[in-house]
């Protein structure tokens, strides 16, 4: 009897145990928690971006250069997409969007500076 009862406590625990509360692998939940961190953080930032963005439209609109003058329009529009960058990055946490964002940043004040030399010798 007593052997029967021990036998039984062990299969019960045993039993315990082997269940899996949650329903998965506790590595893909806390995947999959890091994920949705990761997405709602993304699109905070874009919001926030956003807003930033239309704030600065409304308080302070870009000078629009002559009109047939289309370097002009187009340094203007490059100088704007770095500072929307500028701004992008310094509100992200995330590092591997940090990342992305150095990348195009330099790469878009590279071609910036190129189009304003352009400017400058004609």
């Amino acid at each position: 009897m007593r052997l029967r009862a021990v036998a039984f406590v062990v299969t019960g625990a045993a039993l315990l145990a082997a269940c899996d509360i949650e329903g998965g692998d506790p590595v893909q939940h806390a995947l999959r928690d890091a994920s949705a961190a990761r997405q709602a953080a993304a699109l905070k930032t874009t919001e926030e971006e956003q807003a930033a963005a239309a704030r600065r439209a409304a308080s302070a609109p870009a000078p629009v250069p002559a009109e047939g003058d289309e370097l002009s329009r187009l340094i203007a529009a490059r100088r704007q997409a770095v500072a929307d960058t500028r701004a992008l990055l310094a509100a992200t946490t995330d590092p591997a969007l940090k990342g992305q964002l150095t990348g195009d940043l330099k790469a878009e004040e590279g071609r910036l500076r190129a189009l304003e030399a352009r400017a400058a010798a004609q």
